[in-house]
């Protein structure tokens, strides 16, 4: 583990965002299997005293600045800690192909064992108590596998955002996977209707995940800040581990293994996301609470105001009634 390391810091901060957006106060990277994983701090132990600590994880595609932009600043005025990570393959941790801006992925299980060293050898031994876990899409699916695996360990509950339980239009996606031979040539090409990230195509009236211009442009301001963080869509191979570990996680007795109260924040029209499986996957949960944002897309982070403070509700909501805070 390397504290401090400064290229594990953004090069640059777009000149529009230095308002609100808040640096980390300590940047490092962890060794894993190989790799370097970027992770990120926030009012680390002797700056000033929080009432608890919240694990930030992101989705597919995101990178820790994209929520220093904003969440991370609003975090911290509620008096949390914050710790955040890069997944591997995404934003300054290492990427596993040469062609950089291909999100890649072996195996799910690399997810998770880069997330509990990142619990173990970060959070765990530093982060004030009680943990809440604030995940989105991926990065929810993700811990959901090592509650189910490893226990709670040093979390005491979690929101979710938008969980990647399912895929729209899944059953194509599966259909076209199973004709494809599971090789690297194959697996390691762009999944199709997917490329390298193009600025000049990030029509925001054709995006996904937002109806918030703004936000939606953080993206873009700090992949020109920091060319570094810039990535494409993923390849043939990640969706691939991604329908896998989706039917792993959805499998008799597994969800019921989690113990950590989990709130399930649902977008109510989300393109991504089939949200419709959330309710049945929170009832599965043995503390599980399910809420949707009705009007939201995929990234309710990233929403408009007044969708935001819906989300915002949830969040303290949990914080105040499950933390007793």
């Amino acid at each position: 583990m390397i504290d401090n390391d400064p290229t594990a810091a953004p090069a640059a901060v777009p000149a529009d965002l230095g308002g609100p957006y808040v640096p980390a106060d300590r940047y490092g990277f962890l060794q894993a299997d190989g790799a370097r994983l970027r992770y990120a701090c926030w009012n680390v132990p002797g700056t000033k005293p929080g009432k608890g600590s919240v694990v930030l994880l992101t989705g597919r595609g995101e990178f820790i600045e994209k929520y220093a932009t904003e969440v991370v600043g609003e975090l911290l005025g509620r008096g949390y800690c914050v710790y955040a990570l890069d997944w591997r393959g995404q934003g300054l941790s290492d990427r596993p192909l040469a062609d950089r801006g291909k999100g890649h992925i072996d195996n799910f299980s690399t997810y998770m064992a880069d997330l509990q060293l990142f619990l173990d050898k970060v959070v765990a031994p530093a982060a004030p108590r009680p943990i809440l876990a604030l995940c989105h899409s991926m990065g929810a699916h993700v811990m959901m596998r090592v509650l189910a695996e490893n226990g709670s360990g040093p979390l005491s509950a979690g929101v979710l955002c938008s969980p990647m339980t399912a895929l729209k239009r899944e059953a194509m996606l599966r259909s076209v996977l199973m004709l494809m031979p599971e090789i690297p040539t194959i697996d390691e090409r762009y999944l199709f209707g997917t490329g390298p990230f193009v600025l000049l195509a990030r029509e925001f009236n054709a995006n996904f995940v937002t109806h918030d211009e703004r936000r939606y442009r953080f993206t873009d301001q700090w992949f020109q800040a920091d060319p570094r963080l810039a990535l494409g869509g993923p390849t043939l191979g990640w969706g691939r581990q991604a329908v896998r570990s989706m039917t792993a996680a959805v499998a008799p007795g597994y969800l019921e293994r989690i113990d950590l109260p989990l709130v399930l924040v649902s977008a109510g029209e989300d393109p991504l996301i089939e949200s419709g499986t959330h309710a049945s996957v929170a009832a599965r949960l043995r503390h599980g609470e399910h809420f949707t944002i009705a009007g939201a897309k995929h990234e309710v982070m990233m929403e408009t105001d007044d969708l935001r403070a819906l989300f915002w509700e949830a969040f303290d909501r949990l914080a105040n009634g499950v933390l007793g805070q």
